[in-house]
């Protein structure tokens, strides 16, 4: 007569294999590895989210470009983050994040290909609003450039986290955008 744990020995065999991919892959949700003598790779902020520090750091970089695929990933360049979650790209995709000016809240968002602009799930755009006065930082948020108004609109579903001096929104396509407080641009 067999065991009846015979079955559970090929599943722990399996579940120890997949255990130890997700432990060395690259997911957007694994930890942030890094050490004072390793660089940070170009338009990589060690201060996602607001997770180190309490804030989105600044990086020097005001450019960075990055290919992201099903599991998507993340990219800063300047005051800006942008999250990509997984399965909200259909296919590989360039993405670029550019701040064109540091000393203003403007990012500039593209991707190649063009039919890649439009996602399953929306991307999360943040800024870091540590620049802004104080004052304005519980009512800024974020707005795109539509260049058929040729006006400056509100993006749905922004917030903003006193604690940690960000404004955030979920993005549906990529555009120009702004950290704005009252219609003005930021600090």
């Amino acid at each position: 007569m067999r065991s009846p744990l015979r079955h559970l020995r090929p599943l722990a065999l399996g579940l120890a294999v997949l255990l130890v991919a997700a432990g060395c892959s690259n997911l957007p949700t694994s930890p942030i590895a890094s050490s004072p003598s390793t660089p940070v790779a170009s338009g990589e902020s060690q201060q996602l989210l607001g997770l180190e520090d309490g804030l989105i750091g600044s990086t020097t970089t005001t450019e960075a470009t990055k290919t992201i695929g099903l599991l998507g990933g993340t990219i800063s360049a300047g005051d800006f983050t942008l999250v990509v979650p997984p399965l909200a790209l259909s296919r590989t995709a360039t993405i670029t994040v550019r701040q064109p000016d540091p000393a203003r809240p403007v990012v500039e968002l593209s991707i190649a290909p063009a039919t890649a602009n439009g996602f399953r799930i929306p991307v999360l755009l943040a800024g870091n609003a540590s620049k802004m006065d104080r004052s304005l930082v519980a009512v800024a948020c974020i707005s795109y450039w539509n260049p058929t108004t040729s006006k400056w609109e509100p993006v749905s579903g922004s917030t903003v986290s006193v604690a940690t001096l960000t404004v955030s929104a979920p993005l549906s396509h990529f555009s120009t955008y702004r950290v704005e407080s009252g219609g003005k641009a930021g600090w």
